[in-house]
Protein backbone atom coordinates (compact mmCIF):
# COMPACT_ATOMS: atom_id res chain seq x y z
CA UNK A 1 0.00 0.00 0.00
CA UNK A 2 1.45 3.62 -1.06
CA UNK A 3 2.23 5.54 2.14
CA UNK A 4 0.19 9.17 1.99
CA UNK A 5 1.25 12.55 1.62
CA UNK A 6 0.46 13.21 5.10
CA UNK A 7 2.46 9.92 6.87
CA UNK A 8 5.08 11.19 4.17
CA UNK A 9 5.85 14.46 5.48
CA UNK A 10 5.25 13.19 9.07
CA UNK A 11 8.22 10.89 8.72
CA UNK A 12 10.22 14.04 7.69
CA UNK A 13 9.23 16.03 10.11
CA UNK A 14 10.01 13.86 12.90
CA UNK A 15 13.57 13.57 11.44
CA UNK A 16 13.72 17.45 11.41
CA UNK A 17 12.59 17.92 15.10
CA UNK A 18 9.41 18.73 14.07
CA UNK A 19 9.46 21.30 11.56
CA UNK A 20 8.96 21.25 7.23
CA UNK A 21 9.19 23.90 5.10
CA UNK A 22 6.42 24.27 1.70
CA UNK A 23 8.53 22.49 -0.86
CA UNK A 24 9.28 19.78 1.72
CA UNK A 25 5.47 19.38 1.71
CA UNK A 26 4.68 19.82 -1.68
CA UNK A 27 7.68 16.90 -2.43
CA UNK A 28 6.00 14.67 -0.05
CA UNK A 29 2.77 15.15 -2.51
CA UNK A 30 0.56 17.79 -0.48
CA UNK A 31 -0.85 20.61 -2.97
CA UNK A 32 -0.23 24.26 -1.34
CA UNK A 33 -4.04 24.40 -0.48
CA UNK A 34 -3.83 21.61 1.26
CA UNK A 35 -0.85 23.05 3.38
CA UNK A 36 -2.67 25.95 4.57
CA UNK A 37 -6.00 23.59 4.99
CA UNK A 38 -3.78 21.66 7.60
CA UNK A 39 -2.61 24.72 9.41
CA UNK A 40 -6.31 26.01 9.36
CA UNK A 41 -7.18 22.52 10.91
CA UNK A 42 -4.92 23.01 13.57
CA UNK A 43 -2.84 19.99 12.54
CA UNK A 44 0.59 22.49 11.83
CA UNK A 45 1.92 25.85 13.17
CA UNK A 46 3.11 28.35 10.81
CA UNK A 47 6.32 30.10 12.29
CA UNK A 48 7.70 31.54 9.43
CA UNK A 49 7.54 32.06 5.93
CA UNK A 50 6.86 28.79 4.48
CA UNK A 51 7.82 26.97 7.75
CA UNK A 52 6.40 25.16 9.93
CA UNK A 53 5.80 22.82 12.89
CA UNK A 54 3.74 19.52 13.46
CA UNK A 55 0.94 20.68 15.95
CA UNK A 56 2.68 19.10 19.38
CA UNK A 57 6.23 18.72 18.85
CA UNK A 58 8.04 19.94 21.34
CA UNK A 59 9.93 23.04 20.80
CA UNK A 60 13.47 22.43 21.64
CA UNK A 61 17.13 24.28 20.92
CA UNK A 62 17.61 22.10 18.57
CA UNK A 63 14.61 23.07 16.43
CA UNK A 64 15.10 26.82 17.16
CA UNK A 65 18.29 26.45 15.57
CA UNK A 66 17.31 24.31 13.05
CA UNK A 67 14.44 27.30 12.02
CA UNK A 68 17.13 29.61 12.00
CA UNK A 69 18.60 28.28 9.55
CA UNK A 70 16.42 27.50 6.76
CA UNK A 71 14.66 30.52 7.47
CA UNK A 72 18.09 32.39 6.91
CA UNK A 73 18.90 30.25 3.92
CA UNK A 74 22.20 29.75 5.52
CA UNK A 75 23.95 27.49 7.71
CA UNK A 76 24.04 27.88 11.73
CA UNK A 77 27.44 29.36 12.79
CA UNK A 78 29.37 30.75 15.89
CA UNK A 79 28.16 30.73 19.22
CA UNK A 80 25.36 28.89 18.25
CA UNK A 81 27.09 26.23 16.03
CA UNK A 82 29.51 25.65 19.10
CA UNK A 83 26.54 24.50 21.30
CA UNK A 84 25.12 22.20 18.77
CA UNK A 85 28.63 20.86 18.62
CA UNK A 86 28.71 20.43 22.24
CA UNK A 87 31.87 22.41 22.58
CA UNK A 88 30.48 25.05 24.88
CA UNK A 89 27.39 24.69 27.57
CA UNK A 90 24.10 25.36 26.43
CA UNK A 91 23.16 28.79 26.58
CA UNK A 92 19.70 31.15 25.93
CA UNK A 93 21.15 33.30 23.13
CA UNK A 94 19.45 34.47 19.98
CA UNK A 95 20.33 32.30 16.99
CA UNK A 96 23.56 32.44 15.17
CA UNK A 97 23.99 31.52 11.30
CA UNK A 98 25.98 32.55 8.33
CA UNK A 99 24.29 33.30 5.17
CA UNK A 100 26.25 34.44 1.51
CA UNK A 101 27.20 38.25 1.28
CA UNK A 102 24.82 38.77 -1.38
CA UNK A 103 21.49 38.00 0.63
CA UNK A 104 18.50 39.71 1.17
CA UNK A 105 17.19 38.37 4.23
CA UNK A 106 16.77 40.39 7.50
CA UNK A 107 15.37 38.26 10.51
CA UNK A 108 15.01 40.31 14.27
CA UNK A 109 15.17 36.57 15.74
CA UNK A 110 18.49 35.59 13.75
CA UNK A 111 21.83 37.10 14.07
CA UNK A 112 23.02 37.05 10.37
CA UNK A 113 26.78 36.33 9.71
CA UNK A 114 27.18 37.77 5.69
CA UNK A 115 30.48 36.01 4.12
CA UNK A 116 31.85 35.23 1.39
CA UNK A 117 34.62 32.79 2.56
CA UNK A 118 32.60 30.12 3.68
CA UNK A 119 33.33 26.92 2.08
CA UNK A 120 30.72 24.01 0.91
CA UNK A 121 33.43 22.16 2.83
CA UNK A 122 33.44 24.01 6.15
CA UNK A 123 30.08 22.79 6.45
CA UNK A 124 27.69 19.69 7.65
CA UNK A 125 24.34 18.40 8.62
CA UNK A 126 24.13 17.46 12.36
CA UNK A 127 20.88 16.09 13.93
CA UNK A 128 19.15 17.35 10.89
CA UNK A 129 20.89 20.80 11.26
CA UNK A 130 23.33 22.71 8.59
CA UNK A 131 26.34 23.95 10.37
CA UNK A 132 29.28 25.20 10.25
CA UNK A 133 32.36 22.17 10.92
CA UNK A 134 33.77 22.36 14.19
CA UNK A 135 37.01 24.13 12.51
CA UNK A 136 35.25 26.50 10.95
CA UNK A 137 33.56 27.11 14.13
CA UNK A 138 36.24 27.33 16.40
CA UNK A 139 37.93 29.98 13.70
CA UNK A 140 34.14 31.79 13.66
CA UNK A 141 33.22 31.98 17.65
CA UNK A 142 35.92 33.54 18.98
CA UNK A 143 34.69 37.04 19.94
CA UNK A 144 31.90 35.70 21.43
CA UNK A 145 33.20 33.92 23.88
CA UNK A 146 36.02 34.02 26.32
CA UNK A 147 39.71 33.21 26.25
CA UNK A 148 39.28 29.79 28.25
CA UNK A 149 35.69 29.04 26.69
CA UNK A 150 37.73 29.13 23.45
CA UNK A 151 40.86 27.25 24.30
CA UNK A 152 39.17 24.64 26.22
CA UNK A 153 36.66 24.15 23.35
CA UNK A 154 39.61 23.62 21.14
CA UNK A 155 41.22 21.09 23.25
CA UNK A 156 37.56 19.66 23.22
CA UNK A 157 37.35 19.09 19.51
CA UNK A 158 40.39 17.77 18.87
CA UNK A 159 40.50 15.52 21.51
CA UNK A 160 36.96 13.78 20.38
CA UNK A 161 38.76 13.61 17.07
CA UNK A 162 36.43 15.72 15.32
CA UNK A 163 39.32 18.28 13.89
CA UNK A 164 42.66 18.86 14.36
CA UNK A 165 44.53 21.75 15.01
CA UNK A 166 46.02 21.45 11.51
CA UNK A 167 43.13 21.60 9.96
CA UNK A 168 42.27 24.87 12.46
CA UNK A 169 45.23 26.52 11.27
CA UNK A 170 44.83 26.06 7.59
CA UNK A 171 40.97 27.45 7.77
CA UNK A 172 42.34 30.51 10.38
CA UNK A 173 45.30 31.40 8.05
CA UNK A 174 42.67 31.63 4.88
CA UNK A 175 40.63 33.57 6.24
CA UNK A 176 42.95 35.98 8.04
CA UNK A 177 44.84 36.40 4.82
CA UNK A 178 41.51 37.40 3.51
CA UNK A 179 41.78 40.47 6.02
CA UNK A 180 39.00 39.23 8.49
CA UNK A 181 39.43 40.63 12.19
CA UNK A 182 36.93 38.00 13.30
CA UNK A 183 39.63 35.26 13.29
CA UNK A 184 42.28 37.05 15.79
CA UNK A 185 41.05 34.83 18.98
CA UNK A 186 41.73 31.47 17.59
CA UNK A 187 45.19 32.79 15.66
CA UNK A 188 46.57 34.31 19.08
CA UNK A 189 45.36 30.87 21.01
CA UNK A 190 47.06 28.55 18.19
CA UNK A 191 50.19 30.72 18.68
CA UNK A 192 50.25 30.80 22.33
CA UNK A 193 49.80 27.12 22.40
CA UNK A 194 52.03 23.55 21.67
CA UNK A 195 50.00 22.22 18.73
CA UNK A 196 52.44 19.56 18.58
CA UNK A 197 51.50 18.00 22.10
CA UNK A 198 48.08 15.82 22.32
CA UNK A 199 44.93 17.91 23.43
CA UNK A 200 44.21 18.06 26.73
CA UNK A 201 41.54 15.44 27.77
CA UNK A 202 39.45 17.67 30.09
CA UNK A 203 38.58 21.19 31.01
CA UNK A 204 40.58 20.76 34.27
CA UNK A 205 44.00 20.06 32.19
CA UNK A 206 43.26 23.45 30.42
CA UNK A 207 42.18 25.40 33.28
CA UNK A 208 45.99 24.39 34.70
CA UNK A 209 47.52 24.85 31.13
CA UNK A 210 46.46 28.31 31.51
CA UNK A 211 47.26 29.48 34.99
CA UNK A 212 50.57 28.20 34.03
CA UNK A 213 51.09 30.29 30.99
CA UNK A 214 48.77 32.99 32.68
CA UNK A 215 51.89 33.15 35.80
CA UNK A 216 55.17 32.26 33.44
CA UNK A 217 55.70 28.62 34.45
CA UNK A 218 57.03 26.78 31.26
CA UNK A 219 54.67 24.87 29.04
CA UNK A 220 54.17 21.32 29.90
CA UNK A 221 54.05 18.36 27.46
CA UNK A 222 50.53 17.18 26.71
CA UNK A 223 49.81 12.99 27.39
CA UNK A 224 53.48 12.19 27.23
CA UNK A 225 53.83 8.52 27.54
CA UNK A 226 56.38 6.92 29.64
CA UNK A 227 57.42 3.24 30.52
CA UNK A 228 58.59 2.28 33.56
CA UNK A 229 59.25 -1.68 34.52
CA UNK A 230 57.44 -2.41 31.36
CA UNK A 231 54.56 -0.51 31.98
CA UNK A 232 53.25 2.20 29.54
CA UNK A 233 51.95 5.41 31.84
CA UNK A 234 49.96 8.68 29.75
CA UNK A 235 51.21 11.76 31.97
CA UNK A 236 48.48 14.37 31.63
CA UNK A 237 51.21 17.46 31.80
CA UNK A 238 54.67 16.52 32.52
CA UNK A 239 58.16 17.92 31.96
CA UNK A 240 60.01 15.14 30.67
CA UNK A 241 63.57 16.70 31.07
CA UNK A 242 62.60 17.24 34.54
CA UNK A 243 60.76 14.33 35.55
CA UNK A 244 58.05 16.28 36.79
CA UNK A 245 54.15 15.07 36.18
CA UNK A 246 51.38 17.26 36.88
CA UNK A 247 47.61 15.91 37.21
CA UNK A 248 44.22 17.77 38.57
CA UNK A 249 42.39 15.61 40.89
CA UNK A 250 38.79 16.31 40.27
CA UNK A 251 36.00 14.62 41.67
CA UNK A 252 35.10 11.33 40.85
CA UNK A 253 37.72 10.98 39.02
CA UNK A 254 38.79 7.02 39.62
CA UNK A 255 35.07 6.17 39.98
CA UNK A 256 35.47 2.78 41.76
CA UNK A 257 38.02 1.56 44.40
CA UNK A 258 39.54 -0.29 41.80
CA UNK A 259 40.51 2.59 39.96
CA UNK A 260 41.96 4.22 43.00
CA UNK A 261 44.01 1.47 44.22
CA UNK A 262 45.39 1.33 40.38
CA UNK A 263 45.71 5.50 40.21
CA UNK A 264 47.93 5.13 43.80
CA UNK A 265 50.04 2.14 42.50
CA UNK A 266 50.74 3.85 39.00
CA UNK A 267 51.95 6.92 41.12
CA UNK A 268 54.18 5.17 43.35
CA UNK A 269 56.09 3.28 40.60
CA UNK A 270 56.57 6.89 38.78
CA UNK A 271 57.98 7.89 42.14
CA UNK A 272 60.61 4.57 42.48
CA UNK A 273 61.77 5.51 39.27
CA UNK A 274 62.58 8.89 39.87
CA UNK A 275 58.91 11.36 38.86
CA UNK A 276 57.97 14.09 40.89
CA UNK A 277 54.12 14.27 41.21
CA UNK A 278 52.00 17.44 41.72
CA UNK A 279 48.64 17.28 42.23
CA UNK A 280 46.25 19.88 42.03
CA UNK A 281 42.31 20.40 42.43
CA UNK A 282 39.84 21.42 40.73
CA UNK A 283 39.61 24.54 43.82
CA UNK A 284 43.33 25.15 43.96
CA UNK A 285 43.64 25.81 39.51
CA UNK A 286 40.50 27.86 39.96
CA UNK A 287 40.50 29.78 43.23
CA UNK A 288 44.86 29.64 43.35
CA UNK A 289 46.13 30.05 39.61
CA UNK A 290 49.21 31.51 40.58
CA UNK A 291 49.84 29.47 43.83
CA UNK A 292 49.52 26.15 41.42
CA UNK A 293 51.78 28.14 39.07
CA UNK A 294 54.84 29.38 41.13
CA UNK A 295 54.69 25.57 43.42
CA UNK A 296 55.20 24.08 39.61
CA UNK A 297 57.99 26.73 39.27
CA UNK A 298 59.72 26.31 42.93
CA UNK A 299 59.58 22.13 42.07
CA UNK A 300 61.30 22.64 38.29
CA UNK A 301 64.00 25.13 40.12
CA UNK A 302 64.19 22.44 43.00
CA UNK A 303 64.91 19.40 40.45
CA UNK A 304 66.97 21.10 37.96
CA UNK A 305 67.46 19.29 34.38
CA UNK A 306 69.06 15.97 35.89
CA UNK A 307 70.90 14.10 33.46
CA UNK A 308 69.36 10.46 33.87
Amino acid sequence: MEESPDRRLQRWAAAHHGLYRATDALEAGLTRRQIRYRVEQGRADRIGYDLFRIAGAPVTQDQRTLAAAWRSGGVVSHRTAAELHDLIGRSIHTPHASVARRSSHWLDDVVLHRTEDLLDVETMELRGVPVTTPARTLVDMGLQVTDKELEKALHRAVHTGRTTFEEVWRIYRRISAQGRNGAGPIGDLLRSIDIDSAAAESDLEVELIAALRTFGAPTPVRQHDVIVDGHRFRLDLAYPDHRVFLEGDGFGVHGDREGFELDRWRQDLLVVHGWWPLRFTWRQIRRSPEWCALTVLRKLDQVGSPDF
